[in-house]
Protein backbone atom coordinates (compact mmCIF):
# COMPACT_ATOMS: atom_id res chain seq x y z
CA UNK A 1 0.00 0.00 0.00
CA UNK A 2 2.90 2.57 0.42
CA UNK A 3 4.02 2.33 -2.93
CA UNK A 4 0.52 4.23 -3.79
CA UNK A 5 0.12 6.54 -1.14
CA UNK A 6 1.60 9.46 0.24
CA UNK A 7 3.77 8.68 3.64
CA UNK A 8 5.07 11.50 5.13
CA UNK A 9 7.78 12.14 7.69
CA UNK A 10 5.68 12.65 10.54
CA UNK A 11 2.04 11.06 11.10
CA UNK A 12 0.26 14.41 11.72
CA UNK A 13 0.80 14.91 8.25
CA UNK A 14 -0.32 11.52 6.73
CA UNK A 15 -3.34 12.15 4.37
CA UNK A 16 -5.74 9.70 3.21
CA UNK A 17 -5.56 8.13 6.50
CA UNK A 18 -9.39 6.93 6.59
CA UNK A 19 -8.91 5.37 3.41
CA UNK A 20 -5.80 3.62 3.99
CA UNK A 21 -7.26 2.07 7.56
CA UNK A 22 -10.60 0.99 6.24
CA UNK A 23 -8.81 -0.54 3.44
CA UNK A 24 -6.40 -1.91 5.51
CA UNK A 25 -8.96 -3.31 8.23
CA UNK A 26 -11.45 -4.21 5.24
CA UNK A 27 -8.47 -6.34 3.61
CA UNK A 28 -7.51 -8.33 6.85
CA UNK A 29 -11.53 -9.15 7.69
CA UNK A 30 -11.70 -10.46 3.85
CA UNK A 31 -8.47 -12.54 4.26
CA UNK A 32 -10.00 -13.97 8.10
CA UNK A 33 -13.79 -14.38 5.90
CA UNK A 34 -12.23 -16.33 3.21
CA UNK A 35 -10.20 -18.70 5.22
CA UNK A 36 -13.12 -19.07 7.66
CA UNK A 37 -15.52 -19.85 4.81
CA UNK A 38 -13.48 -22.26 2.96
CA UNK A 39 -12.54 -24.43 6.44
CA UNK A 40 -17.00 -24.31 6.29
CA UNK A 41 -17.40 -25.11 2.66
CA UNK A 42 -14.98 -27.88 3.26
CA UNK A 43 -16.59 -29.32 6.33
CA UNK A 44 -19.68 -28.86 4.48
CA UNK A 45 -18.75 -30.92 1.83
CA UNK A 46 -17.94 -33.48 3.90
CA UNK A 47 -20.73 -33.71 6.11
CA UNK A 48 -23.58 -33.00 3.66
CA UNK A 49 -24.90 -35.46 1.16
CA UNK A 50 -26.81 -32.45 -0.77
CA UNK A 51 -23.37 -30.29 -0.80
CA UNK A 52 -21.53 -33.58 -2.45
CA UNK A 53 -23.59 -32.95 -5.54
CA UNK A 54 -20.40 -30.59 -7.13
CA UNK A 55 -17.10 -30.54 -6.54
CA UNK A 56 -15.11 -29.96 -3.19
CA UNK A 57 -13.14 -27.51 -4.92
CA UNK A 58 -16.45 -25.39 -6.14
CA UNK A 59 -18.04 -26.25 -2.54
CA UNK A 60 -14.65 -24.56 -0.57
CA UNK A 61 -14.63 -21.46 -3.02
CA UNK A 62 -18.40 -20.84 -2.53
CA UNK A 63 -17.99 -20.77 1.15
CA UNK A 64 -14.42 -18.55 0.75
CA UNK A 65 -16.82 -16.44 -1.01
CA UNK A 66 -19.79 -16.16 1.80
CA UNK A 67 -17.09 -15.82 4.28
CA UNK A 68 -15.43 -12.61 2.50
CA UNK A 69 -18.77 -10.87 2.34
CA UNK A 70 -19.57 -11.57 5.50
CA UNK A 71 -16.59 -10.90 7.61
CA UNK A 72 -15.98 -7.66 5.83
CA UNK A 73 -19.09 -6.10 6.92
CA UNK A 74 -18.29 -7.51 10.27
CA UNK A 75 -15.16 -5.87 10.17
CA UNK A 76 -16.53 -2.64 8.88
CA UNK A 77 -18.99 -2.32 11.21
CA UNK A 78 -16.26 -3.40 14.02
CA UNK A 79 -14.06 -0.43 13.14
CA UNK A 80 -16.78 1.98 12.57
CA UNK A 81 -17.65 1.05 16.36
CA UNK A 82 -13.86 1.21 17.16
CA UNK A 83 -12.90 4.09 15.69
CA UNK A 84 -16.42 6.48 16.38
CA UNK A 85 -15.14 9.79 17.69
CA UNK A 86 -11.80 9.22 17.27
CA UNK A 87 -9.86 12.29 16.44
CA UNK A 88 -8.66 12.98 13.45
CA UNK A 89 -4.78 12.71 14.62
CA UNK A 90 -5.82 9.07 15.81
CA UNK A 91 -6.56 7.81 11.92
CA UNK A 92 -3.51 9.57 11.03
CA UNK A 93 -1.32 7.86 13.31
CA UNK A 94 -2.81 4.47 13.03
CA UNK A 95 -2.83 4.71 9.51
CA UNK A 96 1.03 6.23 9.33
CA UNK A 97 2.41 3.12 11.49
CA UNK A 98 0.58 0.53 8.67
CA UNK A 99 2.54 2.52 5.86
CA UNK A 100 5.76 2.43 8.46
CA UNK A 101 5.62 -1.17 8.71
CA UNK A 102 7.44 -2.46 5.84
CA UNK A 103 6.48 -6.58 6.26
CA UNK A 104 3.12 -5.33 6.63
CA UNK A 105 3.47 -3.47 3.66
CA UNK A 106 4.91 -6.85 1.95
CA UNK A 107 2.15 -9.06 3.20
CA UNK A 108 -0.26 -6.45 1.63
CA UNK A 109 1.50 -6.41 -1.75
CA UNK A 110 1.57 -10.54 -1.88
CA UNK A 111 -1.89 -11.29 -0.37
CA UNK A 112 -3.21 -8.43 -2.97
CA UNK A 113 -1.15 -10.23 -5.93
CA UNK A 114 -3.01 -13.38 -4.83
CA UNK A 115 -6.28 -11.99 -4.33
CA UNK A 116 -6.23 -10.59 -8.01
CA UNK A 117 -5.02 -13.90 -9.58
CA UNK A 118 -7.40 -16.31 -7.42
CA UNK A 119 -10.11 -13.33 -8.29
CA UNK A 120 -9.48 -13.92 -12.07
CA UNK A 121 -9.63 -17.72 -11.73
CA UNK A 122 -12.37 -18.02 -9.23
CA UNK A 123 -14.62 -15.97 -12.17
CA UNK A 124 -13.71 -17.90 -15.09
CA UNK A 125 -15.36 -20.86 -13.65
CA UNK A 126 -18.66 -21.01 -14.69
CA UNK A 127 -21.30 -21.41 -12.74
CA UNK A 128 -19.83 -20.16 -9.23
CA UNK A 129 -20.96 -16.33 -9.73
CA UNK A 130 -20.32 -13.81 -7.36
CA UNK A 131 -19.06 -16.17 -4.73
CA UNK A 132 -16.29 -17.85 -7.12
CA UNK A 133 -15.37 -14.52 -8.09
CA UNK A 134 -15.09 -12.96 -4.16
CA UNK A 135 -14.29 -16.92 -2.79
CA UNK A 136 -11.12 -17.31 -5.37
CA UNK A 137 -10.12 -13.92 -4.65
CA UNK A 138 -10.40 -14.58 -0.97
CA UNK A 139 -8.42 -17.85 -1.43
CA UNK A 140 -5.47 -16.37 -3.02
CA UNK A 141 -4.85 -13.33 -1.24
CA UNK A 142 -4.98 -16.19 2.01
CA UNK A 143 -2.28 -18.20 -0.57
CA UNK A 144 -0.40 -14.84 -1.32
CA UNK A 145 0.17 -14.56 2.59
CA UNK A 146 0.96 -17.83 3.00
CA UNK A 147 3.84 -17.90 0.45
CA UNK A 148 4.93 -14.38 1.92
CA UNK A 149 5.54 -16.66 5.05
CA UNK A 150 7.41 -19.69 3.41
CA UNK A 151 9.05 -16.94 1.56
CA UNK A 152 10.10 -14.82 4.04
CA UNK A 153 11.39 -17.58 6.19
CA UNK A 154 13.76 -19.20 3.85
CA UNK A 155 14.89 -15.75 2.76
CA UNK A 156 15.58 -14.98 6.78
CA UNK A 157 17.45 -18.59 7.23
CA UNK A 158 19.90 -17.70 3.91
CA UNK A 159 20.89 -14.27 5.50
CA UNK A 160 21.35 -15.32 8.46
CA UNK A 161 23.48 -17.93 7.17
CA UNK A 162 25.82 -15.63 5.74
CA UNK A 163 26.05 -13.57 9.03
CA UNK A 164 27.10 -16.60 10.89
CA UNK A 165 29.48 -16.68 8.11
CA UNK A 166 28.80 -20.20 7.61
CA UNK A 167 27.50 -20.13 3.92
CA UNK A 168 29.61 -22.70 2.87
CA UNK A 169 27.61 -25.67 5.56
CA UNK A 170 24.68 -23.79 5.55
CA UNK A 171 24.82 -24.28 9.02
CA UNK A 172 23.42 -21.54 11.45
CA UNK A 173 25.17 -21.49 15.13
CA UNK A 174 23.17 -19.91 17.67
Amino acid sequence: MNRFLPHPDYAEDQPYSRTILTTHVLHRGANLGAALGALYGGARFGLSAHARKSPLAASVVRGAGVGVVAASGLVAVALSWRMYGKQEIEWQDRSWRLLENKPQNKIDEWSASGALVGGVLGGVKKGLGWRGVTGGAGIGSVVGIVSWVAYNQLRGKEEQTKVAGNSEKGIVKS
